[in-house]
Protein backbone atom coordinates (compact mmCIF):
# COMPACT_ATOMS: atom_id res chain seq x y z
CA UNK A 1 0.00 0.00 0.00
CA UNK A 2 1.40 3.61 -1.12
CA UNK A 3 -0.24 6.51 0.37
CA UNK A 4 1.22 9.89 -0.54
CA UNK A 5 -0.02 12.26 2.15
CA UNK A 6 1.79 12.46 5.86
CA UNK A 7 -1.19 12.47 7.85
CA UNK A 8 -3.19 10.25 5.93
CA UNK A 9 -0.49 7.87 5.96
CA UNK A 10 -0.49 7.85 9.47
CA UNK A 11 -4.37 6.96 10.05
CA UNK A 12 -4.46 4.54 7.80
CA UNK A 13 -1.08 3.08 8.80
CA UNK A 14 -2.83 2.09 12.37
CA UNK A 15 -5.90 0.99 11.43
CA UNK A 16 -5.47 -0.96 7.71
CA UNK A 17 -2.75 -3.82 9.74
CA UNK A 18 -5.17 -5.19 11.81
CA UNK A 19 -7.99 -6.04 9.59
CA UNK A 20 -5.00 -7.45 6.46
CA UNK A 21 -5.11 -10.78 8.38
CA UNK A 22 -4.59 -14.37 7.10
CA UNK A 23 -3.04 -16.37 4.90
CA UNK A 24 -0.95 -14.80 1.74
CA UNK A 25 -2.66 -15.67 -1.42
CA UNK A 26 -0.72 -18.29 -4.17
CA UNK A 27 -0.31 -16.04 -7.57
CA UNK A 28 -0.49 -18.07 -10.64
CA UNK A 29 2.37 -18.78 -12.66
CA UNK A 30 3.40 -16.13 -14.94
CA UNK A 31 3.02 -16.54 -18.77
CA UNK A 32 5.28 -17.82 -20.70
CA UNK A 33 6.00 -16.83 -24.56
CA UNK A 34 5.61 -19.85 -26.86
CA UNK A 35 7.48 -19.19 -30.12
CA UNK A 36 5.47 -21.18 -32.36
CA UNK A 37 2.15 -19.17 -31.80
CA UNK A 38 3.87 -16.17 -33.62
CA UNK A 39 2.27 -15.78 -37.23
CA UNK A 40 -0.78 -14.33 -39.10
CA UNK A 41 -4.61 -14.58 -37.58
CA UNK A 42 -7.83 -13.48 -38.62
CA UNK A 43 -10.87 -13.19 -36.65
CA UNK A 44 -13.49 -12.83 -39.09
CA UNK A 45 -16.33 -10.05 -38.81
CA UNK A 46 -18.47 -10.69 -41.82
CA UNK A 47 -18.62 -6.94 -43.30
CA UNK A 48 -16.89 -5.32 -40.84
CA UNK A 49 -16.27 -1.79 -42.11
CA UNK A 50 -12.70 -1.75 -40.01
CA UNK A 51 -10.26 -4.05 -39.07
CA UNK A 52 -8.37 -3.68 -35.81
CA UNK A 53 -5.40 -4.75 -35.45
CA UNK A 54 -3.21 -6.22 -32.91
CA UNK A 55 0.89 -6.94 -33.55
CA UNK A 56 3.07 -8.37 -30.82
CA UNK A 57 4.47 -10.83 -28.51
CA UNK A 58 5.29 -11.53 -24.90
CA UNK A 59 8.28 -9.48 -24.13
CA UNK A 60 9.76 -8.22 -20.72
CA UNK A 61 8.99 -7.38 -17.20
CA UNK A 62 9.65 -3.73 -15.93
CA UNK A 63 12.18 -5.18 -13.43
CA UNK A 64 14.49 -6.26 -16.44
CA UNK A 65 17.63 -3.93 -16.95
CA UNK A 66 17.02 -3.51 -20.55
CA UNK A 67 12.86 -2.89 -19.96
CA UNK A 68 13.61 0.99 -20.42
CA UNK A 69 16.20 0.84 -22.55
CA UNK A 70 14.33 -0.67 -25.10
CA UNK A 71 11.51 1.96 -24.16
CA UNK A 72 13.58 4.30 -25.63
CA UNK A 73 14.41 2.23 -28.26
CA UNK A 74 10.70 2.45 -29.48
CA UNK A 75 9.73 6.40 -28.75
CA UNK A 76 10.70 6.80 -32.56
CA UNK A 77 8.62 3.73 -33.57
CA UNK A 78 5.34 4.06 -32.18
CA UNK A 79 5.79 5.59 -28.10
CA UNK A 80 5.94 8.98 -29.48
CA UNK A 81 2.86 9.74 -30.59
CA UNK A 82 2.82 12.45 -33.42
CA UNK A 83 6.64 12.31 -33.86
CA UNK A 84 6.67 8.41 -34.06
CA UNK A 85 7.18 6.87 -37.36
CA UNK A 86 3.70 5.08 -37.36
CA UNK A 87 1.53 7.86 -36.34
CA UNK A 88 3.85 10.34 -39.34
CA UNK A 89 3.45 7.48 -42.32
CA UNK A 90 0.25 5.65 -41.48
CA UNK A 91 -1.88 8.75 -40.31
CA UNK A 92 -0.66 11.58 -41.36
CA UNK A 93 1.01 10.92 -45.38
CA UNK A 94 -1.29 7.83 -46.06
CA UNK A 95 -4.33 8.60 -44.00
CA UNK A 96 -4.84 4.55 -43.00
CA UNK A 97 -5.76 5.43 -39.67
CA UNK A 98 -6.80 7.66 -37.08
CA UNK A 99 -4.31 6.60 -34.26
CA UNK A 100 -1.56 4.17 -34.36
CA UNK A 101 1.44 3.33 -31.76
CA UNK A 102 3.63 0.70 -30.23
CA UNK A 103 5.28 -0.21 -26.43
CA UNK A 104 6.13 -2.18 -23.74
CA UNK A 105 4.13 -3.18 -20.72
CA UNK A 106 5.26 -5.39 -17.98
CA UNK A 107 4.69 -5.70 -14.25
CA UNK A 108 7.25 -7.83 -12.48
CA UNK A 109 6.34 -10.44 -14.74
CA UNK A 110 6.92 -10.10 -18.45
CA UNK A 111 4.60 -8.05 -20.46
CA UNK A 112 3.62 -7.76 -24.20
CA UNK A 113 5.47 -5.71 -26.68
CA UNK A 114 2.37 -4.76 -28.60
CA UNK A 115 1.57 -2.35 -31.66
CA UNK A 116 -2.06 -1.32 -31.56
CA UNK A 117 -4.62 0.44 -34.58
CA UNK A 118 -7.58 0.33 -36.63
CA UNK A 119 -7.77 0.88 -39.72
CA UNK A 120 -10.25 0.83 -42.65
CA UNK A 121 -11.14 -2.66 -44.35
CA UNK A 122 -10.08 -1.78 -47.61
CA UNK A 123 -6.80 -1.06 -47.23
CA UNK A 124 -5.93 -3.62 -43.99
CA UNK A 125 -3.36 -5.52 -46.18
CA UNK A 126 -1.77 -1.74 -47.24
CA UNK A 127 -1.68 -1.02 -43.64
CA UNK A 128 -0.06 -4.39 -42.51
CA UNK A 129 2.31 -3.98 -45.21
CA UNK A 130 3.26 -0.43 -44.30
CA UNK A 131 3.70 -1.30 -40.11
CA UNK A 132 6.20 -4.48 -41.43
CA UNK A 133 8.90 -2.21 -43.41
CA UNK A 134 8.45 0.42 -40.78
CA UNK A 135 9.56 -1.87 -38.39
CA UNK A 136 12.08 -3.60 -40.52
CA UNK A 137 13.20 -0.63 -41.23
CA UNK A 138 13.45 1.27 -37.51
CA UNK A 139 16.83 -0.41 -36.70
CA UNK A 140 19.16 0.12 -40.11
CA UNK A 141 17.11 3.83 -40.98
CA UNK A 142 17.95 5.27 -37.63
CA UNK A 143 20.16 8.27 -37.41
CA UNK A 144 20.98 11.42 -35.43
CA UNK A 145 17.69 13.30 -36.04
CA UNK A 146 15.62 10.28 -34.43
CA UNK A 147 18.42 10.26 -31.37
CA UNK A 148 18.30 13.74 -31.04
CA UNK A 149 14.29 14.22 -30.99
CA UNK A 150 14.19 10.46 -28.95
CA UNK A 151 16.42 12.03 -26.18
CA UNK A 152 14.83 16.23 -26.11
CA UNK A 153 11.58 15.19 -25.63
CA UNK A 154 11.92 12.21 -23.07
CA UNK A 155 13.96 14.46 -21.18
CA UNK A 156 12.12 17.08 -21.02
CA UNK A 157 8.87 15.19 -20.04
CA UNK A 158 10.51 14.33 -17.16
CA UNK A 159 10.73 17.73 -15.94
CA UNK A 160 7.09 18.60 -14.76
CA UNK A 161 6.10 14.34 -15.25
CA UNK A 162 5.77 13.92 -11.12
CA UNK A 163 4.94 17.02 -9.94
CA UNK A 164 0.85 15.86 -8.65
CA UNK A 165 0.49 13.59 -5.62
CA UNK A 166 -0.81 10.84 -8.49
CA UNK A 167 2.61 11.07 -10.32
CA UNK A 168 4.30 10.75 -6.94
CA UNK A 169 1.89 7.92 -5.60
CA UNK A 170 3.14 6.32 -8.83
CA UNK A 171 6.57 6.94 -8.29
CA UNK A 172 6.87 5.36 -4.97
CA UNK A 173 4.31 2.88 -5.93
CA UNK A 174 6.91 1.47 -8.92
CA UNK A 175 9.54 1.66 -6.34
CA UNK A 176 7.78 -1.06 -3.90
CA UNK A 177 6.92 -3.64 -7.10
CA UNK A 178 9.74 -3.40 -8.75
CA UNK A 179 12.66 -3.07 -6.18
CA UNK A 180 13.91 0.26 -7.91
CA UNK A 181 16.10 2.68 -6.25
CA UNK A 182 15.20 6.29 -4.93
CA UNK A 183 17.30 7.82 -7.68
CA UNK A 184 15.69 5.45 -10.09
CA UNK A 185 14.00 8.32 -12.24
CA UNK A 186 17.83 9.89 -12.68
CA UNK A 187 19.32 6.32 -13.63
CA UNK A 188 16.77 6.45 -16.66
CA UNK A 189 17.75 10.17 -17.12
CA UNK A 190 21.27 9.07 -17.90
CA UNK A 191 20.10 5.82 -19.93
CA UNK A 192 18.65 8.48 -22.23
CA UNK A 193 21.54 10.74 -22.59
CA UNK A 194 24.11 7.60 -23.11
CA UNK A 195 22.21 5.76 -25.48
CA UNK A 196 23.68 6.06 -29.10
CA UNK A 197 22.68 4.90 -32.73
CA UNK A 198 24.38 1.42 -31.85
CA UNK A 199 22.57 0.43 -29.06
CA UNK A 200 18.97 1.51 -30.40
CA UNK A 201 20.31 -0.52 -33.92
CA UNK A 202 21.19 -3.70 -31.24
CA UNK A 203 18.16 -3.23 -29.38
CA UNK A 204 15.81 -3.16 -32.89
CA UNK A 205 17.44 -5.93 -33.90
CA UNK A 206 16.89 -8.14 -30.61
CA UNK A 207 13.02 -6.76 -29.51
CA UNK A 208 11.01 -6.24 -33.29
CA UNK A 209 11.47 -8.81 -35.49
CA UNK A 210 8.51 -8.83 -37.21
CA UNK A 211 8.65 -13.07 -37.50
CA UNK A 212 8.54 -13.30 -33.65
CA UNK A 213 5.00 -11.51 -33.45
CA UNK A 214 1.98 -12.23 -33.34
CA UNK A 215 0.06 -10.34 -36.28
CA UNK A 216 -3.99 -10.45 -35.28
CA UNK A 217 -6.76 -8.98 -37.58
CA UNK A 218 -9.97 -8.75 -36.27
CA UNK A 219 -11.95 -7.71 -39.57
CA UNK A 220 -13.69 -9.49 -42.47
CA UNK A 221 -12.60 -12.52 -43.89
CA UNK A 222 -14.49 -12.55 -47.29
CA UNK A 223 -12.83 -9.40 -48.74
CA UNK A 224 -9.32 -9.38 -46.93
CA UNK A 225 -8.04 -13.07 -46.52
CA UNK A 226 -6.61 -13.66 -49.58
CA UNK A 227 -4.47 -10.71 -49.75
CA UNK A 228 -2.60 -10.88 -46.77
CA UNK A 229 -0.56 -14.35 -47.30
CA UNK A 230 1.32 -11.67 -49.53
CA UNK A 231 2.47 -10.32 -46.30
CA UNK A 232 5.46 -12.93 -46.27
CA UNK A 233 4.26 -13.83 -42.52
CA UNK A 234 3.15 -17.60 -43.24
CA UNK A 235 -0.60 -18.28 -44.38
CA UNK A 236 -3.12 -16.28 -42.28
CA UNK A 237 -5.17 -18.75 -39.75
CA UNK A 238 -8.91 -17.91 -39.33
CA UNK A 239 -10.12 -17.96 -35.67
CA UNK A 240 -13.45 -17.50 -34.07
CA UNK A 241 -14.57 -15.39 -31.50
CA UNK A 242 -13.23 -17.34 -29.01
CA UNK A 243 -9.88 -17.88 -30.88
CA UNK A 244 -10.00 -21.12 -31.73
CA UNK A 245 -9.21 -22.04 -35.87
CA UNK A 246 -11.51 -23.07 -38.11
CA UNK A 247 -11.39 -25.70 -40.14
Amino acid sequence: MVVVERQAAGRIGKKFPKRWQGEEPTLPAPPTWDPATAGLYLVDVPNASQSVVRIGYLALPESDPEFYPATVMNFRLGGGGFASDLTQVLREQRGYTYGIGSGFSGTDVPGPFQISSSVRSNITFEALQTVKEIVEAHGPAFDDADLDATQSFLLRANARAFETRGAKLGLLADMNAYGFPADYVLQREQVVRDMTIEQIQELAERFLDPERMIWLVVGDARTQLDRLSALGLGEPIVLDRDGQPIG
